[in-house]
This record gives structure tokens, sequence and C-alpha cells, in this order.
């Protein structure tokens, strides 16, 4: 008979819970981290139901898929109409309790909206804003005004009920009766609305709360002057709208003298379509004069102005802008700005801003491409004329100089360029003179300029059934470059052809130019003023060089 031992039991039991920590630590667990949460909240439930009626105030619980974070949660709620005392907001994980006060009108609809500030714990914003509506009468309205925005940023919409002949015009100098934030992909939808009319706005979403100004403020307009709702349960879908991407004015924030000839004004937004309208007056105690104006060749919200003479150091002088307009609206405002002459002389080197050592030149087959070179400071013509020189190889070529503005010229050879080839811009600084009497710092500069093959194209042609407007135009809009479109106006025969397009991707938009401007219209608040009517093609137009794209039928929606 084996006797236990004890010694051997012990070993045992340690062998066997090491054993069964080492299975406890391989067990199978959630992995740590992964991919980042991106999925929207959204509403569950609410007590009592949306469209409920006989409501008498009180509380709304709210249900939502996810816990929400908390300091999104109290600016996320709005009651419509306004009633006196804001509603108590209480929140817990995935709760949200709404109290209303007792003392609401009666029968009358209420919507309680929830706008896009909503936020997940993980920071994930709601989908698309959204109403409930509790009626304290009987009966709930539900008539509807639905749309899409166009916009390169985030957009609300604004929606007004007029209430007389006065709010008509005057509608946009009070508050909103309901705001909708709009999806990623620019809809909304105002629910829960009575019957009467209303005027619409999509705004950028950072100004949704304020009063609108019409000069200032980036908003969008329909093509339609107003909506008219005349049953209790009515849809007006298809409402569309594009917004500017600028301010409807720019105004003056700064001014420099940069030399006794020279200076630069600053304005709070793109000044480039009118750079060449601006009046500019220079004014002191001795003199009044217009100056030249010319944008910058970096930034297009700065417009330089340079004057015939130069005048005195530490001279005070007073800039004066005149107001610009444009279809009988401000898009320039008049402003006033002192700026005194700078005492000591600019003694820094003159620059070439644009061109590097090793420069590359996109050309043409078809047309003799100009090569740019820009100057840090203002320039002669005259001067450059015999400052600067184009080689190739060690032949000389004949070029021709074109002033675009003081520090913008561009150098155009006499005969086309050759392909694939080596040239060397020479630049001689004992010629060469900036208005500060500054020259470059090397003694003889040489660019290298290298040209590409030469550039082909694509063309887009397209017919449409029964063109809605005349004059209707076609744009079509690169998506990788701002500000590069092509307008085309379609024909008597409803059909189009752009051609010259560089390859890449593009959206296809038209629009009816009502003022015959060649430009789209927004629309305007002061003086009333719907924007022209506009429909984007569904498809992304995709250019390739050499190949005739074809867009056929195409149909709009209304």
């Amino acid at each position: 008979m084996k006797l236990f031992n004890s010694k051997k039991f012990i070993l045992f039991i340690i062998g066997f819970a090491c054993l069964c920590v080492f299975y406890s630590c391989a067990a199978i667990q959630s992995p740590s981290g992964g991919p980042k949460d991106n999925t929207p909240p959204f509403l569950l439930s609410s007590i009592p139901e949306s469209g409920s009626t006989g409501f008498t105030g009180g509380k709304v619980e709210l249900l939502f898929s996810e816990h929400l974070q908390e300091k999104s949660v109290i600016n996320s709620f709005n009651i419509l109409p306004k009633i006196k005392y804001s509603p108590e907001v209480k929140y817990k994980g995935n709760k949200v309790n709404i109290v209303f006060p007792d003392s609401l009108l009666s029968n009358q609809t209420y919507i309680l909206s929830i706008n896009r500030e909503l936020k997940d714990e993980h920071g994930v914003p709601l989908a698309q804003g959204v109403q409930l509506a509790f009626s304290t009468g009987e009966e709930i309205d539900k008539s509807e005004i639905s749309g899409k925005i166009f916009y390169n940023g985030e957009a609300s919409s604004l929606l007004w009920k007029i209430r007389d002949s006065t709010d008509q015009i005057n509608f946009y100098k009070r508050s909103p009766d309901y705001n909708v934030d709009a999806s990623d992909n620019g809809e909304f939808v105002f629910s829960y609305l009575s019957p009467g009319i209303y005027k619409v706005a999509g705004v950028d979403r950072s100004i949704s709360s304020r009063i609108l100004e019409p000069n200032y403020s980036i908003y969008g307009l329909p093509s339609i002057d107003q909506i008219t709702i005349d049953t209790l349960n009515m849809r007006q879908s298809g409402i569309s709208i594009l917004i500017s991407n600028r301010p409807r004015s720019s105004r003056l924030l700064s001014a420099q003298w940069m030399s006794n000839r020279w200076g630069k004004l600053t304005f709070d937004s793109s000044i480039d379509e009118y750079k060449n309208i601006i009046p500019i007056d220079i004014v002191s105690d001795s003199f009044g004069v217009r100056a030249e104006t010319f944008i910058d060749n970096i930034e297009n919200n700065i417009l330089h102005f340079v004057l015939p003479d130069s005048i005195g150091s530490n001279t005070k002088t007073k800039i004066e802008i005149s107001p610009v307009y444009k279809n009988n609206h401000t898009v320039i405002d008049s402003g006033n700005i002192f700026a005194r002459i700078p005492s000591e002389k600019d003694t820094s080197f003159l620059l070439i801003t644009n061109l590097n050592k090793k420069t590359v030149l996109e050309i043409e087959e078809e047309s003799v491409i100009p090569l740019d070179i820009h100057f840090s400071k203002v320039m002669d013509k005259a001067i450059l004329d015999s400052a600067i020189s184009l080689m190739i190889d060690t032949i000389s070529v004949d070029i021709n100089m074109a002033k675009v503005s003081p520090t913008h010229f561009q150098i155009i050879p006499s005969i086309n360029w050759k392909p694939l080839s080596e040239y060397s811009l020479i630049i001689n600084r004992d010629k060469i003179i900036s208005h500060n009497e500054r020259s470059i710092e090397d003694s003889i500069k040489t660019i290298n300029v290298s040209t590409s093959r030469f550039k082909n194209f694509g063309s887009l042609i397209g017919n449409i059934i029964i063109p809605h407007f005349n004059p209707l135009i076609a744009r079509l809009s690169s998506f990788e470059k701002e500000n590069l479109f092509y307008d085309e106006i379609v024909n008597s025969e409803s059909s189009f052809k752009i051609t010259r397009i560089p390859e890449g991707k593009y959206d296809l938009l038209f629009f009816y130019d009502k003022d015959a401007n060649t430009k789209y219209s927004f629309g305007h608040l002061a003086p009333y003023s719907a924007s022209e009517w506009f429909e984007f093609f569904p498809d992304t137009i995709s250019i390739r060089n050499n190949w005739d794209m074809e867009v056929t039928n195409i149909k709009f929606n209304k």
C-alpha cells in the first residue's frame, strides 16, 4: 500500500493552477483598438411618438442608438415656434429627456428639431437633422418641403413663413421660423408644416443661427420666389439650391505702402472677378491721383496699386475705394483707410517668385504657350525687354515680352516651343532694376526651361431632349482644379460641344442664363431675386486625351 505523498500533491496543485492561468490568458477575447467607429447615431424612439395630438407639455423621452457625447447635447435641440422659456434638457447615456412647459398655445403644432451638432461618444454626428412634431389640438400639420443643397462645405437650410406684405420683402431680417441641417450629400426636409407661404435659403452651417446679412453672408436661394402650401398634407419636393463659395461683397481690411509708388490692399474675400474695375484714389494734403491696380500673383484677396510718379517719404495718405456694383448689388464696399509712405527704402533683393532653376513648361501644338514670370516688386516692361534673353543650345530665340501686371509678365517666343527640348532663360542683373532701385542678387541668373511633349486634349459632345430655357449654358467644372471650368451655350438644335479640355474628371452643370451675363446668379436677398434655374448631370464626366466623350439624350427632371 502506497502512502499519500503530500509534497507531490502540492506540486500537482501548483502545476494545475499555472495551466489554468495559461489557458485563461490564451482564451479568445475581443481585440483592442480596431477600426474607428464612423456609424452615425440615430433616433430609435420617442415617448410620446412624433405626430401625437392632444399634447399638453411635460416630458418627451428620446432613445438613441448609441451613448451620446455630453457636451453636444445642450445646443442640439430647438423648439418651433419659439416658446418663452427654453425647455429643460436632461441627458444620461443614450437617453435624452426634453421637458416642455405646460403653458403651450392651443391647437398648435410644435416641432422638436434636433440638429447635427448632436454626436455620439466617438464624435460622430447625426447623418441628418431630425424633426418631431406634437400638436396641442386634435390635428397635426403634415405638409413637407424638401430638396437638396449643392455646396462644398457643411450646409443648413432656413425656412421663413411669410406673415404679411412687409414680411414678404424683409423676412431675412429676422430669425428663420425653421432651421434644419442638411445631410452630407446636401439633402434637407422640413416636416410638419402648416398651410401658408414660405421662403427658403441654403447657408453655410457656421452662420445658420445668425440673422443673414445680404452683402456678407454665404448663402444661396432656389429658382422659385416662394413656396405655397395650401393643404394640410402637401409635399413640395425637388427644391434645389446652389450656394456660392464667397461672400456677396468684399470689404477692405488693411493697406500698406511697399515703396514710394507702390502699395497693396487686403480684402476679406477674393476680389479677382472685379480686379480691373475697382477705383482706387490716393489723396494727401497736396494731391489726389487715380492709381493703376492689379491682383496679387498668389493671393486673390490682395489688390496692388501703382502711382504714375513717386511721392515723398513719410507722407500720410488716404486711400479711397469707390463701391463696385453688379446687377444692382454691391460686390465691393466703399471704404477709406489711411497709410503712411515708408521713411526708409526697401533694400531687399528683387526675386523671381514662380520659376525654379529647373522649370517644366507644358506646351501645345496648336498655339504658343507663354512662359509666365512673376517678380516680387513692381517692374517696367521697357527694362525687361533688354534684361531678359532666351537661348536653345547656343542659339538665341526671339521673344516678345507681354505685361499682364506690373509684377507679372509673359515671355512669348516668336516661333513655337520645340517639344522635349532644353531652353535657357538668362536674366542680366546690370540691366534689370525694380521701382525701389534694387536688382537681383546674382550678376547673371539662368533658369533652365524644359518643354514637355505637345499637350493633348479631349472633347465633350452632348444633346438635350427639349431644353427648358433659352439661353441654356452647359458648364463643365474640374474635380481637381478649383475655378477651372468651361462654359458653352446650348444651341438651337439642343446640342453643345466643349473642346480643348484637359484630361481629368469633371462635373456637368446646366443653368438658365436668365440675365444673359454668361455667369450663374445665386439669387439675392435685398432686393429679393431668385437664383437662376440649374440642374447637375448625375454622372461624373471622365475626359481622355484625343477622345470625344458623348452624353446623349439628356433629360431634365422638371
